[in-house]
């Protein structure tokens, strides 16, 4: 049972990120676009890390609004999260197996 709160954490806090990185970047975007006209290292980190947490399933530009009226938005960005989490508690397994065959070999 512990596993599954380690992974639904995870999946949560992936979630969270996901769901305040766009109106952070669309907010620090059109504070810049007043004032300069290419974006500065900040804006471009932001953007980066919004392509980052919405790898692989989501895209917002890709889903009709239609698909997803208002809030039901969050349907593909959970289901994203948990496809990290997933991935995260995968790695972080075989990762544990790898250090442990190693350290057996020594």
């Amino acid at each position: 049972m512990k596993k599954f709160y380690i992974f639904l954490i995870i999946a949560l806090i992936h979630f969270g990120l996901s769901v305040l990185i766009i109106p952070m970047t669309m907010s620090v975007a059109d504070a810049l676009n007043a004032a300069q006209s290419t974006p500065n290292i900040g804006l471009r980190t932001l953007v980066a890390a919004t392509r980052v947490l919405h790898f692989p399933i989501i895209s917002l530009s890709l889903y009709s609004r239609q698909w997803f009226p208002g809030e039901w938005i969050h349907i593909p960005i959970l289901i994203n999260s948990f496809l990290w989490a997933g991935g995260i508690y995968f790695l972080v397994i075989v990762c544990k197996k790898i250090l442990g065959k190693s350290s057996s070999i020594k």
